[in-house]
């Protein structure tokens, strides 16, 4: 099973062109999910969700994933012409399990699609997200928040096809690394022909609290439109002596800094859930994982 494909190759000994899993799909579970509330998806299953927002429509849905063995799910979104959709998917796996969460999106004109992922399971996770923007003055935002430790790994890969008028994107990605983890994160603007005045920036933070971890990052912006504007960028490091010693002066430790900034990296994502009992079972879990 191939997942997570770049849309343009790179070198092939970097290992990041995509992913090969040693997992065949049996019959996919059909849901439709076009309303406001919670979609709980746990066990070991394959699963093909579909969500509608219709003109003028908007929507908040979360998505929480308890994976057993190996859970796939794939999310398949149309938005029309000034819809919203809020789109919040949580990992809640534990370990020893695997996670492979495919999203893709049609984004219609002037509408508006959010996507935030919070991704602190304990179990192997494979995630990506595609936003066409179709429609004129369409909007995309990813947001992911990632927590890789022991020997998890987590592998991901975003992208937004630019190709209606004055389309907007944002790909933001923050995120901790630790023990033995190994984390793959790939995100790609596409400014398409004939999207002109159109505006891409992707940008990701990982922090990096051991030596024995493995990051790949590979932000890429293609371009076959002149009027367009793309932005990207990574910050990858371990925190710096001057971040330390400001902790330290106020009776703070490395490992107590260590906590409270990976913390900080989950709890704005985490204010985003629209469920109470949720939003503090979720936070209850990154506190555990830390």
């Amino acid at each position: 099973m191939k997942l997570n494909k770049l849309p343009v190759r790179t070198f092939n000994h970097i290992g990041m062109n995509e992913v090969n899993l040693d997992y065949d799909p049996g019959t996919y579970e059909n849901i439709d999910f076009s309303e406001n509330g919670i979609l709980n998806l746990s066990g070991h299953k394959d699963a093909k969700v579909t969500i509608d927002v219709k003109e003028n429509e908007s929507l908040s849905v979360i998505m929480n994933y308890e994976a057993v063995g190996t859970l796939n799910v794939n999310t398949d979104i149309n938005i029309a012409p000034r819809g919203e959709l809020k789109l919040v998917q949580i990992d809640a796996s534990e370990e020893g399990n695997r996670l492979i969460n495919e999203v893709n999106a049609n984004v219609g004109g002037e509408g508006r699609l959010n996507i935030i992922q919070i991704l602190p399971g304990r179990g192997d996770v494979y995630s990506g997200a595609t936003a066409e923007l179709t429609g004129d003055r369409s909007e995309c935002n990813m947001d992911v928040a990632y927590l890789t430790r022991k020997t998890q790994i987590t592998d991901m890969n975003y992208v937004a096809n630019h190709r209606g008028k004055e389309t907007v994107s944002d790909i933001f990605a923050n995120g901790v690394l630790k023990d033995e983890g190994k984390k793959n994160f790939r995100a790609t603007i596409d400014f398409k022909t004939g999207c002109a005045g159109s505006k891409g920036e992707e940008n990701e933070h990982a922090l990096l609290l051991s030596e024995d971890v493995i990051n790949g990052s590979i932000p890429l912006i293609l371009c076959t439109e002149e009027d367009v504007e793309g932005a990207h960028g990574c910050q990858i490091g371990s925190l710096s002596d001057d971040v330390l010693l400001y902790f330290n002066q106020r009776g703070i430790d490395k490992a107590g800094a260590e906590k409270m900034i990976s913390y900080g990296n989950f709890s704005r994502l985490i204010r985003e859930i629209d469920d109470d009992v949720l939003r503090e079972k979720t936070d209850k879990l990154v506190s555990e994982v830390l």
